[in-house]
């Protein structure tokens, strides 16, 4: 069984204190598809790389974590950019670099060519969600519905991201009754200003989902996951050193997913959302996000590192 991922792999450019930047391998859907592979499960990376130099650092990261890149062309546009500042907190904001770049040098023909035989999930998000990438987002999660495979989103709103943020907010909500698992952030839905509580707006667009399951990070404030009519709330995993927040989202949702795989809650296209399940697999993603907010910029940790650390707190 195999998850495929569209979306985005791009070059964070993360500042220091004196002004200078490094560059850092990113993009939620590549560090989604890395954290995925870093737990065991099979991934193929289905968007095209760059043949500039960062192109050949995706593809040989992608490669090293054993993630199938099965299409084989290299775009002819550039890796896309983004320039990330980190507050006082951790917490990161972005600057991005979009237009003409290589993620966005597909069709929804040759993404349907290129997915594996035996998938059992598809996951996106992100950037992938934007105005001018929804008509292919939508053709692809028609195909999809279509043959029964279930999807994953992770909203990972980026203001800056559109030039028309209410445009951006309304496409992203229409695809929610298109999906049977969604991610999101308490920062993402705040940003439709619904309601002054996330877990108000959680419900409501899970509501809209028309079932499936929502997952709620709130920080340090936990996550939440709604299914049918039930609410399971967990505390946020404690961290005992903060590098800095990039990728935890993207690591949590992975380690989230993965532990609704292990346990096959959605082979043959099964939503087996049993509470059980649902609890452990907040637990466990919880404590990979807090391994990965203890190292500079996204590095998720494998499934030992995270079965070893519940281990110890939780003996």
């Amino acid at each position: 069984m195999t998850v495929a991922v569209l979306g985005e792999a791009l070059i964070d450019m993360i500042a220091d204190g004196a002004g200078s930047y490094s560059a850092h391998l990113g993009g939620s859907p590549f560090n989604v598809a890395i954290a995925l592979a870093r737990q065991g499960t099979n991934v193929c990376y289905l968007s095209p790389l760059s043949d500039d130099n960062f192109g050949d650092q995706l593809h040989r990261a992608l490669s090293e974590e054993k993630v199938a890149t099965p299409v084989k062309r290299r775009s002819r546009w550039p890796t896309s950019i983004a320039m990330v500042t980190i507050d006082a907190q951790g917490q990161a904001s972005y600057r991005l670099y979009r237009e003409g770049v290589a993620d966005k040098d597909t069709s929804v023909e040759e993404v349907i060519e290129n997915l594996p035989d035996d998938i059992t999930l598809f996951h996106s998000g992100s950037l992938a969600l934007t105005p001018s990438q929804l008509p292919r987002i939508k053709g692809i999660f028609s195909y999809l519905r279509e043959r029964g495979v279930p999807i994953s989103i992770d909203l990972n709103i980026r203001e800056r991201a559109s030039y028309d943020l209410e445009k951006y907010l309304q496409g992203v909500r229409s695809l929610l009754p298109l999906v049977d698992i969604v991610k999101a952030s308490d920062e993402d839905l705040d940003v439709f200003a619904l309601s002054d509580d996330p877990q108000t707006t959680g419900k409501r667009f899970h509501q809209e989902m028309e079932g499936g399951l929502l997952v709620l990070t709130r920080g340090q404030h936990g996550a939440s996951v709604f299914s049918g009519s039930d609410v399971i709330t967990a505390p946020a995993y404690p961290v005992t050193t903060l590098a800095d927040t990039v990728g935890a989202g993207d690591t949590f949702h992975a380690a989230f997913l993965s532990s609704l795989l292990l346990r096959g809650a959605l082979s043959s296209g099964a939503k087996d959302w049993d509470s059980a399940g649902l609890v452990e697999a907040i637990n466990f993603a919880g404590a990979a996000a807090a391994i990965n907010v203890s190292r500079e910029g996204c590095s998720p940790p494998t499934r030992d590192e995270v079965v070893d650390l519940l281990g110890r707190t939780h003996p």
